[in-house]
Parts: C-alpha cells; structure tokens; sequence
C-alpha cells in the first residue's frame, strides 16, 4: 500500500460538485497540492490515528512523526493484532514484532520514510493518467482540497486525496481501479500538528529486553558479469512502462540471488523475480496470483523459468509483463533511474503496515 494513497474518487466527485460550486480550472493545481502535502508528511511534525482498509479487512494505526535538527523520527505501530511497531530513527529503522519476539534493524537512505510520498506525476507519466481540477469540500470538519488521478488505460490505478487546506496533510487517501472500485483506503479519526514531540514517543510500547535481536546488512554491491544469454528483458510492456533498475537480489526459498528487474511508469512500479526455487504447477495451471487491496502478485513459468510479478498493478499488468520476459545475449545497461518507493516497510515476515503512540502535549490546532 501506499500510505495515503488509495483509490476512487469518481463517485465522490458528483457530490463535491454539487455541494461546492465551481472547480479549479487548471490540473496543475492539483499537481502543486500533491507536492506540498507530501511536503508536509516529511516536514511537519505530527500525530495521529488512521484506519487501513484494504482487501475486505481494516487495521486501526497510529503515527507519530517529529523532524529535529534535521533528523526525521517516525513510529508506525498497530492497535489491532499482534501490536507491530516500525520506529525510524534517522536512518535506522527497527521493526519491533511482539508476537515474533523479534526485534529487526537495518539502516534506511536517510530521505526513506516509514510513510511513503503520494505519488507524484513527472514528464515520463503525465500523458498516462488525467488529473482532475481540484475540488473544495469539507471532511471531518474541516476545509479540504480533493485531488484525484485517473489512469487513461487499465493497466495502472489511480488515486485520490482529501489534503486538508491548512495543514497540508491527508485527511483521507484512496486507491481505485479503472471501474471506481476502492481497492485501499486510509482515513484519520484524528490528526493534529505539533510544535514537539518528546523522545518517549518512538520508544517501543513493550518491554523488548528479552527479543531475539536480528540485524539486516545491506546487500553488496556487486557487478553482474553475464556471459551467454543470461541477460533477461522484455519483449513489449504497458504503455509507459519502461526499465529503471537491473540486478540481483535474494529471496525467500532461493539458495542463490535472482535476478531482479524493475519497471515503472513515473507512478506505479513493478519488481519482476527470475528463476525463484518453485515447484512445477498442477496440470492445465497457468500461472497464480494473489491480491490484497491494491497489492498483487503473479507467478507463472515462462520459457522453463519461475518468473514472480509484484507490484501495485492490476493483475493483467503483472500477467503480461511476466508472459513476455526473455533471456536475451548481454545488451546495453538499463536505462538509469529508480523504481517508486516501496509503500511499506521492507521487513521480514511483517505484515504490509503498522501505527503508532499516544499523543503527546502540546498540540497545535491545525
């Protein structure tokens, strides 16, 4: 998921119409409310409580976020469930797992938040998605700015937002497919700017004394060397979608890295696996998939090998792209660039996404 993000806004849009009066005549608008909320996600400090909802289920979260000296400090934690918590300290990020006993560290880029920016539409994606004028309205009370992109095809989602007009945050989120069906939704019960936040705030809620202590290593960094046809490309993707990233990455159930490739259209981002340690599939079984919310996952075998498709796509994007990979003799580098950021944190074993914990004094009224 992408926080924040989700998707249809069509529906909403008639009401919003009728009850606001004129419209903002240029989509651009739309575009600089897009920047300046994702501005406000990483730059103000804040707290707040939201509901998940996704693939017929929902999860209650809360979020603290504090910038410092420079310094951004998050904590993600769940008030449903096994009570996860995802606590960013500068880079550090550590993944506390309650009913895992666990407690994982890694060290994230510095510019990494726990809470994925809003899409944003550059040059590359514009011509593949509408962004309709921006419409004012009300939510919970307060004067808010709906923002709505629809994709032109049916090979991406869209999304919509309700950025509320003082504080520039995202009051609620959603991700649609092409028929206006909400795959996600993110909506705060409460959300209040801060003028501080105190350090008690990102400490884990339980006593992790006695978890079992696991630390990530980045991967390092290595040259592919390829000799024969080993290099793997496409042979035609969705309209927009090109490659932005090459290499080799380790997954669960492989002894050895696969290797790994990324598509994105600007907006949406695809991760395609090769060669994952897989059993052959029952006869007459094509391929599988698996969707949760917005999330998708395709795996079928192509030309003897165990291709995985995951991403924020509709399963025909994922189907397709996967039916056209080749091994191809060693061709020119990958056109450079980085795929979107993932929409949750990258932790073993731990579910798609967490909250966070009381709020602290001080509260200034957005």
């Amino acid at each position: 998921m992408r926080f924040l993000v989700c998707g249809s806004w069509r529906q909403a849009l008639g009401v919003v119409l009728v009850a606001c009066g004129p419209l903002v005549a240029s989509a651009d608008e739309g575009l600089e409310w897009i920047e300046r909320m994702n501005q406000a996600l990483v730059s103000r400090n804040y707290s707040g409580t939201f509901l998940h909802e996704r693939g017929g289920q929902s999860e209650s979260l809360q979020v603290h976020h504090r910038v410092r000296g420079g310094q951004i400090s998050e904590r993600l934690a769940s008030l449903d469930g096994s009570g996860r918590e995802f606590i960013r300290r500068g880079e550090e990020v550590i993944y506390v797992l309650p009913d895992q006993q666990r407690l994982i560290s890694e060290r994230r880029p510095r510019n990494a938040s726990l809470l994925p920016r809003f899409p944003q539409l550059h040059e590359r994606s514009a011509g593949l998605y509408v962004v309709s004028p921006v419409t004012r309205t009300r939510l919970t009370a307060r004067d808010v700015r709906l923002v709505s992109i629809t994709p032109r095809d049916p090979f991406r989602y869209g999304y919509r937002a309700w950025i509320d007009s003082r504080t520039h945050l995202p009051l609620k989120t959603e991700l649609f497919d092409n028929e206006g069906n909400v795959l996600e939704r993110v909506t705060f019960t409460s959300l209040s700017l801060l003028r501080d936040l105190p350090d008690e705030a990102f400490n884990p809620a339980v006593d992790t004394s006695a978890f079992q202590q696991v630390r990530l290593e980045p991967p390092r960094p290595r040259i592919q060397r390829v000799t024969g046809p080993q290099v793997w490309n496409v042979q035609s993707l969705p309209r927009g979608f090109r490659l932005t990233q090459r290499g080799e990455q380790s997954v669960p159930g492989s002894e050895s890295r696969v290797p790994h490739l990324v598509f994105s259209d600007g907006l949406a981002s695809v991760s395609v696996f090769i060669g994952v340690d897989q059993p052959p599939f029952g006869p007459g079984e094509a391929g599988r998939e698996r969707r949760m919310g917005a999330s998708t996952a395709y795996s079928a075998f192509v030309n003897g090998q165990h291709v995985v498709v995951v991403g924020e796509v509709p399963v025909r994007t994922a189907r397709l792209i996967a039916s056209q990979i080749r091994a191809a003799r060693p061709a020119a580098p990958a056109e450079p660039g980085s795929p979107a950021e993932p929409s949750a944190p990258a932790a073993p074993a731990v579910p798609s996404k967490p909250a966070v914990p009381t709020q602290p004094a001080s509260p200034v009224e957005p």
